[in-house]
């Protein structure tokens, strides 16, 4: 397991700057935004060192990530393949706190099937090898729960705090995640761990003041822009749907946006429709996964026969799979409450933690009962990894080309002249990112002087009443 975690986590970075081809939207301003902030101290708007980094574009960025990606950017540059291995190093960090959350709660050996489980996931390798600030997320999480479940201390729980806190800020899924994963903790620990109250007032208060400037942008309605472009409440998404905004319309849209994140193509054959988080060849769960589920639902039939009860994996640990279920679930609750790119593997991605955690306990438990059976685990965990290796390496470069403006990556490299430059700053007259990004990186150019070209570009041809084709 350990042989195979590691070739997962190390062989993230290969080729990280020819696949996926070309580049997302989202990793160029990324990418200009972070250079801004280095060199200027502005964002791509000009607006000076603020806590989140206005784009114009989806969600601005937040300080979780956009401030230490420029420490990155300063060591490694600030290009969209750099960025790239960013996330993968944030991703590997969220791998690695798997194990020593599980560790924690079940000793080392489910730590090792815990990181084993997150290692081949399919849910999060497309999008680990991009460079999002999404999956910071996940990893602040596992985090805050190992710290919350290492030692009842202060300095613990007030980690746990603000790494829950630092979640929220990161993906703005997990500002509905968190608070219900928090109620389910309280029912599952709170209970079973006999806590000083004062250790439990500095967990909150850790927990609670780093949120208040998100909670003012949020009720200002600075952060919640593409939330209220994308709810199932918008306006012009229930008229062109023909629902209104009564309870029975928006409960029926929610509903079907929820069992469409547990149909078989999403779970176990296809995956995301969104070539950017998913091959489209595997579902979200692994082949790992599926054995875990296969395990659990067999042992839970079995539940009720008397003989069987005592060695049972639902009677040994019943209050933790139940946590660990209700946590799987409720992740979905972000996703179902949007209209768009349902459904979504990303936006669910507070779920994927506790799979990884559901997983290894069933596959802990197979290997304790019977352990050729736990050495048959990790064959078909290393089998997986090799079939989507091979098409992750293979045919998937060239079928998500078209998700990641590989042509403007193309037309940039063959730009030689000035002549080829003023026809690339033309074609690119309403893309603000892929003009900026390309001029910054290929030609040296800085934050200040592409904005004020751009802007001049689109005077002169809004002038001319001239439209690029």
């Amino acid at each position: 397991m350990v042989m195979i975690i590691t070739v997962a986590c190390v062989s993230r970075f290969y080729k990280i700057d020819q696949i996926p081809y070309g580049y997302h939207v989202d990793e160029l301003c990324t990418a200009v935004t972070e250079q801004c902030l280095a060199t200027e101290g502005v964002d791509a708007h000009n607006n000076r060192y603020p806590l989140f980094g206005q784009t114009n574009y989806g969600t601005p960025k937040p300080p979780t990530y956009m401030y230490p990606a420029i420490v990155w950017g300063k060591l490694f540059n600030f290009s969209v393949p750099s960025l790239r291995s960013f996330a993968v190093a944030g991703h590997f960090l969220g791998i690695l706190g798997l194990f020593f959350l599980g560790r924690t709660l079940l000793g080392t050996v489910f730590g090792l099937w815990a990181a084993f489980a997150g290692a081949i996931s399919p849910w999060t390798w497309c999008v680990s090898r991009v460079a999002f600030e999404s999956l910071f997320a996940p990893t602040f999480f596992i985090w805050g729960l190992y710290f919350f479940f290492r030692r009842q201390v202060y300095v613990y729980w007030a980690m746990a705090g603000l790494l829950f806190a630092a979640s929220m800020y990161s993906y703005p899924p997990m500002r509905l995640q968190v608070p219900l994963m928090l109620i389910t903790l309280w029912i599952y620990a709170f209970k079973r761990m006999k806590t000083p109250v004062s250790v439990s007032i500095v967990f909150l208060v850790c927990l609670a003041l780093p949120l208040i400037p998100l909670a003012v942008k949020t009720l200002n309605g600075d952060l919640q822009q593409r939330f209220n472009y994308i709810a199932i409440t918008a306006p012009g998404y229930l008229k062109c749907i023909g629902k209104t905004n009564s309870f029975k319309d928006l409960l029926g849209i929610f509903l079907s946006n929820y069992q469409l994140h547990l149909s078989p193509d999403f779970l176990f054959f296809k995956g995301d429709p969104s070539l950017v988080h998913s091959t489209g060849h595997f579902g979200i769960l692994s082949w790992l996964d599926i054995l875990a589920l296969v395990t659990g639902m067999f042992s839970a039939l079995l539940f009720w026969v008397r003989p069987l009860r005592d060695h049972n994996p639902w009677q040994q640990q019943k209050g933790f799979l139940f946590f660990l279920l209700a946590n799987i679930f409720l992740g979905i609750v972000p996703s179902a409450l949007t209209n768009s790119e349902i459904p979504n593997s990303l936006r669910i991605i507070g779920s994927w933690p506790f799979m990884c955690l559901f997983t290894a306990y069933f596959m802990h438990w197979l290997q304790r009962w019977f352990w050729p059976l736990g050495l048959m685990a990790i064959i078909v965990g290393f089998l997986f990894f090799t079939s989507f290796s091979k098409v992750y390496f293979g045919v998937y470069q060239q079928e998500s080309k078209g998700m990641f403006d590989f042509w403007s990556k193309d037309q940039a490299d063959a730009a030689k002249t000035q002549e080829d430059w003023t026809k690339f700053m033309i074609m690119h007259y309403d893309r603000d990112y892929h003009f900026r990004y390309f001029l910054m990186q290929y030609r040296k150019d800085t934050c200040t002087s592409t904005l004020l070209k751009w802007e001049k570009q689109r005077q002169i041809l809004d002038s001319l009443h001239l439209v690029p084709h």
